[in-house]
């Protein structure tokens, strides 16, 4: 036996998937809002300004609560839609979502500055659960065409992406008071349009890039079945 082959032997054996992997998995998730966030604190980036004019955004938000939104309320929901079919995928983004929700109300805590149960939250619940329907119905419809391919995998999970995205965003910016304390003159404060860019293009970024990420595990899941 080659090399090559004990190393896959190794990674792909039922201890390194069932015990192994689950325990790595469990230890980057509680770093994600300890030491990853710590250490991310001071880096941030920035876009041009036909963005918009806005301030810089801090690098920890998005490898910290951006990723977490992304697997959760898009990943997750994609995955099972895909692989199993609609009813899975919508149940685990009302789930999955509804997690999110619950997580971000500990996280930020009760006051004026904190966790507001306003109906953009619902937005965010009503969007995972479409997320993971939709690409489900979609992919069911194209395997009834003999079409199971990752080329119909990616296109489900884009559209999907997009009715999630328009769902989220549009809710924050009608309900959210986080979308409406940020608009102003005056230091980090943003007009009403630059927000409008700002929000927009962080919500397409994160269902936009979870979305691929999801039919990519879903067509590498369907070499193991």
């Amino acid at each position: 036996m080659s090399t090559t082959d004990k190393l896959y032997g190794l990674i792909f054996s039922e201890i390194s998937l069932g015990v192994v992997i689950p325990i790595l998995l469990g230890v980057l998730i509680l770093a994600f809002p300890t030491v990853i966030y710590d250490l991310l604190a001071n880096i941030h980036i920035s876009f041009p300004e036909f963005i918009w004019g806005g301030p810089e955004i801090p690098l920890q938000h998005i490898l910290t609560i951006g990723v977490a939104e992304g697997i959760l309320t898009c990943a997750i929901p994609v995955v099972l839609g895909l692989v199993w079919n609609r009813w899975a995928g919508g149940a685990s983004g009302f789930l999955c979502s509804l997690l999110f929700t619950v997580g971000m109300a500990v996280y930020y805590g009760p006051g004026e500055w904190g966790f507001v149960p306003t109906l953009d939250w619902l937005g965010v619940i009503v969007s995972g659960m479409l997320a993971g329907y939709i690409a489900g119905s979609l992919m069911t419809r194209a395997r009834m065409r003999g079409s199971d391919n990752f080329k119909n995998m990616l296109i489900a999970s884009i559209v999907a992406a997009a009715v999630a995205t328009i769902f989220t965003t549009v809710t924050y910016i009608w309900y959210s008071p986080m979308f409406s304390m940020g608009i102003g003159e005056g230091p980090g404060l943003m007009s009403y349009w630059d927000a409008q860019g700002l929000t927009w293009f962080t919500y397409i970024a994160i269902y936009g890039v979870w979305a691929i990420f999801g039919a990519i595990a879903a067509k590498i899941s369907t070499w193991f079945r």
